[in-house]
């Protein structure tokens, strides 16, 4: 017993080792569950069966603007992390899904993937810098590092979501001018606002897809029973860009009250420009700010060193040795 005892005080004094045995054990430990929820998965009849059997019985949730969810090797890997950090309600009206629909991210599988993402960022990017840094030295800075290591992995997905969604509510709002226009035309031609929706969303795929999936899955719901003011609404929330809120406001109001949607949206349209030619103008006259310190950082420097580095070596040469020699 004696020995034993002795044994485990020189484990728990050598911490590198028992630090390396423990992030085998969790290496090993994650390759076999990786391979577990690879291998174990149920047949496509039985799946068929169930959600048949689930739909039948009522029991399975509907949800429009939300595909079902794939089973590749993406899900199979991410589904067990999704059941620990995911409660099972899963509405549109979340705000990390909400985000990804924002990003034009509309599948059910996006989120798991964001949450497996943001998992094994903060596992694997502080464990392979803590794996390679055990074969030196385990000190303070070393743990501090992967820390942080740990905290950069956890939020990266939460940037890049960010870029996306901005990126794409930029694109949304660059195409309602043309849009609208567009509306106008279909409305005074006599189309109802079915068919508007469906008209203009083909004619613009070309140019601006994301705006082009709204209007189509606007149109969707509308024809699927949905109310017109409901399925206006989730567009606006779909998008979250201002512009398309202000539009689906004033499409609604239209409807409610039986004015002229014509009128209406050539108004709407005149003060997109009018705020899209305002928008051009503040980027442009923030450019002078912007290129102050590239200015002072890069462009001064060598033109200082071009001018004055000729004058300066022939004070140099001519000045330093009459100083001395005096």
């Amino acid at each position: 017993m004696r020995e034993l005892l002795n044994t485990f005080y020189l484990l728990l004094e050598d911490g590198e080792f028992f630090g390396f045995l423990i992030f085998l054990f969790l290496a090993v430990a994650f390759c076999i569950g990786s391979i577990y929820f690879f291998f174990m998965r149920s047949s496509p009849e039985t799946a068929r069966l169930s959600r048949v059997l689930s739909s039948s019985a009522g029991t399975a949730k509907k949800d429009q603007l939300i595909p079902r969810a794939s089973s590749g090797f993406s899900a199979r890997l991410s589904r067990p992390l999704h059941r620990i950090a995911v409660p099972s309600e899963e509405a549109v009206g979340k705000k990390q899904r909400l985000r990804l629909i924002q990003a034009g991210f509309r599948s059910q599988q996006a989120y798991r993937n964001f949450l497996a993402a943001k998992g094994l960022g903060t596992f694997l990017v502080p464990a392979i810098y803590f794996i390679r840094s055990m074969f030196y030295v385990i000190d303070l800075k070393v743990l501090s590092i992967t820390l942080a290591l740990a905290a950069v992995g956890y939020y990266l997905p939460d940037f890049i979501l960010t870029h996306f969604r901005e990126k794409r509510q930029e694109r949304v709002f660059k195409g309602m001018p043309d849009s609208l226009d567009m509306m106008v035309v279909c409305v005074e031609a006599g189309l109802g606002m079915d068919m508007t929706f469906k008209r203009v969303g083909e004619e613009i795929r070309p140019m601006y897809k994301d705006l082009s999936d709204e209007f189509h899955i606007a149109n969707l719901e509308i024809r699927a029973g949905k109310d017109r003011d409901e399925a206006l609404r989730n567009m606006a929330v779909r998008t979250g860009v201002p512009e398309v809120q202000n539009l689906m406001t004033i499409l609604i109001q239209t409807n409610r009250f039986g004015t002229s949607v014509a009128k209406a949206l050539r108004v709407h349209s005149d003060a997109m420009r009018i705020k899209r030619k305002q928008k051009a103008e503040e980027t442009a006259a923030k450019l002078t700010v912007k290129l102050l310190f590239p200015l002072l950082l890069f462009i001064f420097p060598a033109i200082f060193i071009v001018l004055l580095g000729p004058a300066m070596i022939q004070v140099y040469r001519v000045l330093i040795p009459t100083m001395q020699g005096g």
